[in-house]
Formats: C-alpha cells, sequence, structure tokens
C-alpha cells in the first residue's frame, strides 16, 4: 500500500482509540511513527549506500520487519521497559502489517515460516485509491465526532 493509504487507514484507528488514552499528543506521535516504520526496509533495499549494506542482508523488503514476530518481539520490550509507548507501537505497526496483508505482494506475518498472507490490492491500483477516499471520508466523520 501507498504512504497515504497507511496514514488515512491508521488515522481511523487512531483515533478510535484517542478518547481513552492520557498522553494524546505522544501517543498520536508514536502510532504515526509506527505506522511508518515498517516500511523502512523498502527504503533500505532501494538504497545505494555502502553503510547500509549491512543493514540490507537483514532487512529484505517485506520480510521480518513485515511481519507480527517483529511487532510482537518490539511491542513485548516496550511493555516491559517503556509501557506507555506500547500501545501507539502495537497499534499503528499491527495495523500497517494487516493493510499490507490485503495487497497481492502480501506479507509473511509470522516470519520465519514462509506462508504467505496476502489479498487482491494491487499498491496504487483503482481499489488502494477507493479505500484511501473512503477512509479520509471516515476520518473526517471520526474526528468531527470528537470534536461534538
Amino acid at each position: 500500500m501507498l504512504t497515504k493509504t497507511h496514514l488515512a487507514i491508521g488515522c481511523f484507528f487512531m483515533v478510535s482509540f484517542l478518547p481513552k488514552v492520557n498522553h494524546k499528543v505522544s501517543y498520536i506521535l508514536l502510532f504515526f511513527i509506527a505506522t511508518l516504520l515498517p516500511n523502512i526496509d523498502s527504503l533500505l533495499s532501494g538504497s545505494k549506500s555502502i553503510f547500509l549494506a549491512p543493514l540490507k542482508l537483514f532487512f529484505k523488503k517485506r520480510g521480518f520487519l513485515h511481519s507480527f514476530t517483529f511487532c510482537f518481539a518490539i511491542t513485548g520490550l516496550l511493555v516491559w521497559f517503556w509501557p506507555i509507548v506500547a500501545l501507539p507501537f502495537f497499534l499503528g505497526y499491527g495495523i500497517h502489517l494487516i493493510v499490507d496483508s490485503w495487497t497481492v505482494e502480501g506479507i509473511v506475518p509470522f516470519w520465519p515460516i514462509r506462508s504467505i498472507s496476502k489479498g487482491r490490492v494491487r499498491t496504487g491500483g483503482s481499489l488502494e485509491h477507493t479505500l484511501f477516499y473512503i477512509f479520509v471520508i471516515v476520518d473526517v466523520v471520526a474526528i468531527s465526532l470528537l470534536f461534538l
């Protein structure tokens, strides 16, 4: 999925939990950072930098970083050492993975097990654009309801 679609879908879930959160600003920031974090593997795979070469060996595109294995491991560490960021991290990262599992490329949800979870949405295709616009409308409504 495109970044804008991840943000639009993520925003809906972020807003859904917002009334229950005490530290709203840090929650919002951490949620959006976690939503974008899985795509760091895409940035690494396209980089020509020799300094990033060792990282590219470990982080393949749609590999370990695009798995619930990584999400659960980091969330567990955050719960133990920095609990306040565990919820926004888990929600943002998990929503990103679920949305990417809807794509034709799919994800390997429980790395290193090789089974792939995939759907029918083509990245940048008409269905993705439709989902984006639907979630933008839903986001506007949900944010409006917060202030009423």
